[in-house]
């Protein structure tokens, strides 16, 4: 259930960004055209189903991710995955100026934000501001690209699109920026023409009686928000320093690792550069970091539900565990890979296709191995 709210909130709000970066790329043209464009590019957010939608997403997928930070047993898993965490933890910082500007200062105004006021105070008024922002869209699309493809690469249809999503991962966001940038150019330009800068005017006025409050309420939550995860930090750091009895996990194939419970067999087997297939990013979701328990399967952790619904998915059999999920307890283990550690997601979904009910999947796996 977790997994699956993660996924659909992250989903909501690539929706969104993506909609509001496709309209940045309508300042190409002009600064009337990304506002015609906003219509229909944000107005599914723009009603009273679609906004509180996007709310709720936003609070569950952070909320989501801070509960994951928590239960994280090394904080660093692997490059893509911690860099991938560190961006989402610079969002709100990033992001927090431009939603006081274009969502809480409009609702404490009563007033209509348009592009021309936006475009003003990220070029004209306070251009520091406008650096953030671009770093925030970069921040932003690559968090999200990076959780996206994670997601997508175990789908069974990921080998016959993958493809065609990696242009529009680079043109995107490409487009939005060369439209931020040739907006501002258009306003400066016509930043002389008085009619033309009546709507920044107009918004100029009504911020001025509400800027220091605006001010306050962003520190607040810059405060708020580095206290939650303080807290989460250090109340994972008491979990983690609860430690248990020793374990030694043993590859049939080698090597044997001894270390204290507490952790996955896949974060055991990592902690000591021992390779080992995980494509969703130790999530639960693919099931390519399975591994055959020969003994000691007393001595893990029961599966959890995530686990239980990845195993039934993918067809696996009896005596066959999630790395990613399940954990030593104590006493001695010993395991064999079901998939070969350096597997491609498109090798993952073709092996699973091929494997019948009277052919597990190690043996596919076996065969992949022999054949390279």
């Amino acid at each position: 259930m977790i997994s699956k709210l993660r996924i659909a909130s992250g989903l909501v709000l690539f929706v969104f960004v993506t909609g509001h970066l496709l309209t940045l790329a309508f300042g190409l043209r002009s600064i009337e055209a990304m506002e015609e464009a906003s219509v229909y590019l944000m107005g599914l957010f723009a009603n009273p189903v679609g906004g509180p939608l996007l709310i709720l997403s936003f609070f569950a997928h952070a909320g989501l991710g801070l509960w994951t930070l928590f239960w994280r047993n090394r904080l660093f898993f692997n490059w893509g995955d911690s860099i991938q965490a560190l961006l989402g933890l610079a969002i709100v910082p990033l992001l927090l100026p431009h939603i006081m500007g274009t969502v809480v200062g409009p609702m404490m105004t009563d007033t209509h934000v348009g592009f021309k006021w936006v475009l003003a105070v990220y070029w004209i008024f306070v251009p520091q501001l406008g650096i953030q922002q671009v770093l925030a869209l970069i921040v932003i699309w690559v968090h999200a690209c990076y959780g996206l493809f994670l997601w997508m690469q175990v789908q069974n249809w990921w080998g016959r699109y993958a493809t065609l999503s990696y242009p529009f991962a680079v043109i995107i966001p490409v487009a939005a920026l060369l439209g931020f940038v040739e907006s501002g150019k258009i306003l400066i330009a016509n930043s002389g023409d008085p009619e033309y800068m009546a709507p920044v005017r107009e918004s100029a006025e009504a911020y001025g009686s509400v800027g220091e409050r605006l001010m306050q309420i962003q520190a607040d939550v810059l405060w708020w928000y580095a206290g939650i995860v303080f807290v989460v930090l250090a109340a994972r750091a008491v979990r983690v320093w609860g430690r248990g009895p020793d374990v030694s996990l043993t590859y049939k194939d080698g090597p044997t690792i001894k270390r204290s419970a507490g952790i996955s067999i896949l974060e055991t087997a990592q902690s000591m550069d021992t390779s080992h297939a995980a494509l969703c990013g130790a999530r639960g979701r693919c099931g390519s970091c399975a591994v055959r328990v020969l003994e000691g399967a007393e001595n893990l952790s029961a599966p959890s539900r995530i686990e239980q619904d990845t195993l039934a998915r993918r067809s696996l059999p009896e005596g066959v565990r999630l790395a990613c999920q399940a954990m030593p307890t104590g006493g001695n283990v010993t395991v064999e890979r079901v998939f070969p550690p350096t597997i491609s997601p498109v090798e993952y979904q073709s092996l699973l296709r091929e494997k019948t009910p009277s052919s597990p999947p190690s043996d596919a796996a076996s065969q992949s191995e022999g054949a390279a």
